[in-house]
């Protein structure tokens, strides 16, 4: 295999447990081989696996466990979350040869080789893809075993069984050829290995034996010499199968340790090498076979374990040729370090890893370094069962907070098979709650045993309890340490340089330790021996963490450092200690280790170039980065602590070394801030999950990153504000308390606001002395923000003391200013204006006044507004309300224009207050309303001097112009005048506002209302005779009895009455009064429209019109009768006239000053034409009427 460059060779691995990913649901899918069934394996053994990571796809792996004739397939990735990725096969009664599976990747698919007792099987999957052009935010992916089915097994070009019932075979080895056939070697019993090759497209197999007995050439002369020296009937341990050249070898060790190479070509080995000749020439072998394993990328490498009773041995060979001859050419060897039980071991790159079986489920792994042959140790995760020293009131409650201390730690089959230990019913796959059902197991367990026991014994109960808590906590230890039993290990290679532990039920990790967790690992190393190895032997002289009994978040800084103290004390009178402080100055090396533990804040400056990197970004990436970063936490955390009162002992022994105790004590808060936000392991994956430009590559500088990201020491910002967004507030308030928040400030004020604290933020901002008067202004923003105003004002309090030494007033105002602001919202109204009394801006004095004014307005708070002098404001008052009600709709404005009245009223502005009625009724919907407020309007005109009785009219552009609203000056007789229109308009049904006086008069002459309509008429200037003729059309309909019955109506609502007089008669007598009050005196216009109306309808006219007429304007009449040709209604009144000008004496005429000459004539005419005797008749008395004219004229010229 070509060498991948490991840049953490020479770092010791440690073991990291994630949550456990394998699910208990599985795709099965069941095969039965056409071969005879065997049982020769034990279905009771071990489970054996194995795995492979894809060659161009980073970080993502398969890995197989194989129990009996069961093949469980599993693929993961540390990128891409993966679906349907778990498959088992049932082999039924044809146990699976482990040692024979094998993985290939060709250029279009992954093919999977997989041996059994009686079968061999060529699995198909598609190859998977990189990825690299989709979507970056997309995180799923298909596994290859997603579309694995039935079918697809049940081809009969994928399997080949072979009948081995009388040869039982146990190993196996296979690999693709270079056409892509499946070749599979199959190890028999009796000595004979059976080859098998499945072509690559038809999968036509082919099968032959090769056995000892193979007949050799005689050419072949170098090696007959070591045939003669063999054991007779050795057994093959292992196998290894692959191409070399244009043959296959098959590379078999066997139980004597002879390595022999076989020709399939030739059916023969062409070359044997005496393992144990060479490498164990004394030593007998052990209780376990020989192993042979291969790896291959650009060359060929064969790992092989001797297993032998006293020193084991790992010896790595080469193939190749050496003048045309097969040779095996040693690379490397070594001896083992231990004589356990070897359950699994790999080469990868430069080292070869080893895992071996030191108890019933413990293990240890191991490496070695190919070119050094340094073996390095892996630290595996190891938890023993202690039991509390000291005295507890619960113990089992201990123990519970133990086994639920963290979510990730036992998985619930592990709680199941610890309950089921001591409760056998079958309800354990049903459980819910964990805690509580483990607390009535706990229960059970002891009043079983309580009966050995004296019940007044307080003192036994509680070791009773405290045994069988322990007892319980050591049965969850030992299933957990059976899930994570060591099986077979996976090495990711680049970029991650990780390994896969698979495990008896589940897989782990192995990852690089960091520095201080190296230096720790190999501090006991002889060759690492350095000043700074003999500090860490000192301090980590009892390796115990005590991790779990600083779990408090809420623990002060004072008992936090005392835990410390008491739970890492030294020992002065120790004497390596003692030894260590007397023999050398210590200070140079803890200021070494000091500046080790420091991170480097700084963000790095090619995040950038990870912008949308994939890695790790998996549920199970984020999960071994989690663990993995906390882990390295908590170790750091015990060393500082242990550091902490190392040097409080050196301090205490040799003086001046408190800055290296502030140090350390600032180390171990961070380091226990950062373990305790990392034990939290959800919230901990939540911060990687949203901060994907941290992702990088290799691992561990991912995990520095993110260390450096959330390094609290220098400036914690960055991991309070995700803690804040969390909702982490007591955890962001203690790490104010131990390391300061100058820098995040901000932060902590709001996890205080945010927490109901509002008290514990004030105290913070007003203690510090030196605070900028800005910062004040922000905080008081954040107090505003979260609603604790009646803190805001007090904080602005305090910045206005403050303001007065500095003597800034623009500060000044805007302290005043969100003061005002914040007792407004407390509703302390007087203190909101004294703030507003004392701004000297005056424009921000106005917008304050403004915004006060109306939130008190808006609140209802009208008295309290009232109560206000508002001395020198009072102008500037009343025009913000009555903008705010200009501003509003009608009936939002209702409130500020009732106001406006108010103080209008109360200051006896009465002007202003008709103002402000008269402008209510430009905006009023109603006409009851319109009537209403121009009373007012009015009633508080009138209360002015006559002369000052007068305002300006107001023009507001959102309403329609109408004829009643004077765009000038409006005296008391305008508003009269709007009065009655308003009132008139109430008269009609659905009138609209703005209806015009003219369409008032039209639709209440329709009803009648004649008397209202003669009112307005001549108010309004406004025609007086179209109503009276309306009203004459009236009363000549009034001819039957139904229409005098409704007469009475009408007449009603003109306020006429008549009780037992026709009702005709009233109407009549009521037009009369009409005529009469409403004519002009010596007049006769309305007169004339009355007669003309009658007239016009053929009706006589009343003896009062006539009269009149005669009185005033005896021509008119006679004009108006002749315009109808009533002639002979003419006549009769010239005749009349003529008669009584004749028969009387007196100077005057009874014509007036004018004598209608050119009518009388007319008439005359008219008639004679009409051959009428009152023409001759009125002829002759016209002209002795004309003859006393011209007598008397000349009488008057005589004289």
């Amino acid at each position: 295999m070509g060498e991948i460059e490991n840049p953490y060779i020479d770092t010791i691995y440690r073991q990291v447990v994630t949550e456990h990913f394998q699910s208990n649901e599985w795709r099965e899918i069941l095969i039965n081989p056409e071969g005879a069934s065997t049982t020769l394996l034990d279905e009771s053994t071990l489970p054996r696996s194995g795995g492979h990571c894809f060659k161009d796809i980073p970080n993502r792996f398969i890995f197989w466990r194989v129990l009996y004739d069961k093949l469980e397939l599993v693929e993961y990735s540390l990128d891409m979350n993966l679906t349907e990725n778990q498959v088992r096969i049932h082999f039924c009664d044809s146990p699976v040869l482990e040692s024979g599976i094998s993985v290939h990747e060709t250029l279009e698919s992954v093919v999977l080789l997989v041996p059994t007792a009686c079968s061999c099987h060529r699995l198909t999957f598609p190859r998977p893809n990189r990825l690299e052009n989709v979507n970056d935010n997309v995180l799923l992916d298909s596994s290859i075993f997603s579309n694995f089915n039935v079918p697809s097994i049940d081809d009969p070009a994928t399997f080949y069984s072979y009948n081995a019932k009388l040869s039982n075979p146990y190993s196996a080895a296979s690999c693709l050829d270079q056409k892509h056939d499946a070749i599979f070697i199959i190890a028999l019993q009796n000595n004979v290995m059976l080859y098998i090759r499945m072509e690559y497209i038809s999968g036509l197999p082919t099968s032959k034996e090769i056995c000892q007995e193979s007949a050799v050439p005689r050419m072949l002369s170098n090696i007959t010499k070591v045939f003669s020296t063999h054991t007779e009937n050795p057994v093959i341990n292992s196998l290894v199968v692959h191409p070399f050249q244009q043959d296959i070898y098959v590379y078999s060790l066997d139980n004597t340790c002879e390595l022999k190479v076989w020709s399939i070509d030739k059916s023969i080995y062409i070359y044997i090498m005496d393992m144990k000749k060479i490498y164990a020439a004394s030593t007998e072998n052990g209780p376990k076979p020989h192993i042979i394993h291969k790896s291959f990328d650009d060359q060929l490498l064969l790992t092989i374990y001797l297993s032998l009773s006293e020193s084991s041995t790992f010896v790595v060979l080469e193939p190749c040729t050496d003048h045309g001859m097969f040779k095996l050419q040693q690379k490397f060897n070594v001896r083992s370090p231990i004589n356990s039980r070897l359950v699994d071991m790999s080469l990868y790159g430069n080292e070869i890893w080893c895992i071996w079986r030191t108890g019933k489920d413990t293990a240890c792994v191991k490496s070695v370094n190919i070119r050094n042959g340094g073996w390095k140790d892996c630290s595996l995760d190891i938890t023993v069962v202690e039991q509390s020293i000291q005295y507890s009131s619960n113990p089992k409650q201990n123990y519970l907070d133990k086994i639920f201390s963290s979510s990730t730690y036992f998985t619930n089959d592990d709680l199941k098979n610890a309950i089921a230990v001591y409760d056998t019913s079958d309800d354990c796959e049903f459980i819910t709650d964990y805690r509580t059902k483990i607390s009535n197991v706990i229960d059970t367990k002891v009043a079983q045993e309580m009966d050995k026991y004296n019940s007044a014994d307080i003192e036994s109960q509680m070791q009773l309890i405290e045994q069988c808590s322990v007892s319980f906590y050591k049965s969850c230890l030992d299933y957990r340490r059976k899930r994570l039993a060591p099986l077979g290990l996976i090495w990711l290679g680049s970029p991650s340089f990780l390994v896969v532990v698979v495990t008896n039920s589940s897989f782990c990790f192995l990852r690089p330790s960091d520095k201080i967790e190296n230096n720790i690992f190999s501090f006991k190393n002889p060759e690492n021996e350095t000043k700074l190895n003999n500090l860490l032997n000192v301090l980590m002289s009892e390796p115990k963490s005590n991790f779990n009994l600083f779990l408090d978040i809420n623990m002060s800084p004072k008992n936090f450092l005392e835990l410390i103290r008491s739970c890492y004390m030294f020992n002065s009178s120790d004497s390596i200690i003692s030894l260590f402080l007397n023999g050398c100055n210590v200070l140079d090396t803890v200021r070494v280790l000091i500046k080790m533990l420091h991170a480097d804040s700084k963000i790095d400056e090619d995040m950038e170039d990870t912008l949308y990197s994939r890695c790790f970004r998996s549920k199970l990436g984020i999960s071994v980065v989690s663990h993995s970063f906390h882990q390295i936490m908590v170790t750091r955390f015990d060393l500082c602590c242990r550091l902490f009162t190392f040097m409080e002992l050196n301090s205490k022994n040799y003086g001046q070394t408190r800055e290296y105790i502030v140090d350390a004590s600032n180390l171990a808060y961070s380091y226990w801030i950062q373990a305790l936000f990392s034990h939290d392991m959800k919230l901990y994956e939540k911060m990687i999950s949203s901060n994907v430009l941290l992702a990088r590559e290799p691992f561990m500088d991912y995990i520095d990153s993110l260390l450096n990201y959330t390094w609290p020491l220098i400036d914690a910002s960055t991991l309070v504000k995700f803690l804040l967004q969390e909702g982490q507030f007591t955890f962001i308030q203690q790490i104010a308390q131990l390391l300061g928040f100058n820098k995040w400030e901000e932060t902590l004020i709001i996890s205080y606001l945010l927490n109901n604290d509002p008290d514990k933020a004030l105290k913070i901002l007003i203690s510090d002395l030196k605070k900028n008067l800005d910062n004040f202004l922000k905080a008081i923003t954040l107090f505003e923000k979260f609603s604790y105003y009646d803190h805001a004002v007090k904080l602005g309090n305090h910045a206005l003391k403050i303001c007065k030494y500095t003597e800034n007033k623009n500060m000044t105002s805007m302290f005043h200013s969100n003061n005002f602001l914040n007792n407004l919202k407390l509703k302390a109204y007087r203190s909101a204006y004294n703030n507003i009394l004392c701004l000297e801006d005056q424009d921000r004095k106005l917008n304050c006044l403004h915004t006060f004014v109306l939130t008190l307005l808006e609140n209802n708070e009208k008295e309290e507004l009232m109560s206000f002098n508002f001395y020198g404001l009072q102008s500037s008052v009343e025009d913000i309300v009555l903008k705010k009600a200009r501003s509003l709709s009608n009936v939002d404005a209702y409130p500020f224009y009732m106001f406006l009245c108010s103080i209008h009223d109360k200051y006896a502005k009465y002007k202003k207050l008709s103002m402000t009625f008269y402008e209510l009724y430009l905006r009023t919907d109603t006409c009851v309303a319109q009537e209403q407020y121009l009373r007012l309007s009015l009633l508080y005109l009138e209360i002015l001097n006559p002369n000052d009785a007068w305002f300006v009219t107001v023009s507001l552009p959102f309403f329609s112009k109408t004829d009643d609203v004077h765009n000038g000056i409006i005296q008391i007789e305008h508003l009269k005048k709007l009065c009655w229109l308003a009132r008139a308009r109430q008269e009609i049904e659905e009138s609209t506002i703005n209806i015009d006086v003219q369409s008032v008069i039209s639709i209440l002459l329709t009803k009648h209302k004649y008397k209202d309509v003669m009112r307005l008429s001549k108010m309004w200037n406004l025609s007086l005779c179209q109503p009276l003729r309306e009203l004459v059309k009236t009363c000549l309909s009034l001819i039957d009895s139904e229409e005098c019955d409704k007469a009475w109506i009408w007449l009603a609502d003109n306020g006429v009455s008549g009780e037992g007089i026709d009702s005709k008669k009233i109407a009549w007598h009521f037009l009369e009064k009409l005529v009469n009050r409403y004519e002009q005196e010596g007049k006769t216009l309305i007169h004339y429209h009355v007669a003309d109306e009658l007239l016009r309808h053929k009706s006589f006219l009343p003896n009062w019109i006539v009269k009149t007429f005669k009185e005033r304007n005896v021509g008119e009449l006679l004009q108006l009768y002749l315009s109808y040709g009533e002639l002979i209604h003419c006549s009769d009144l010239i005749l009349e006239l003529i008669e009584k000008e004749i028969s009387s004496d007196d100077t005057e005429s009874t014509f007036d000053k004018t004598i209608p000459v050119d009518i009388i004539e007319c008439v005359i005419v008219n008639l004679k034409h009409n051959n009428l005797q009152a023409g001759d008749e009125i002829l002759n008395k016209y002209k002795i009427f004309c003859d006393k004219i011209v007598v008397q004229e000349n009488k008057m010229k005589y004289f």
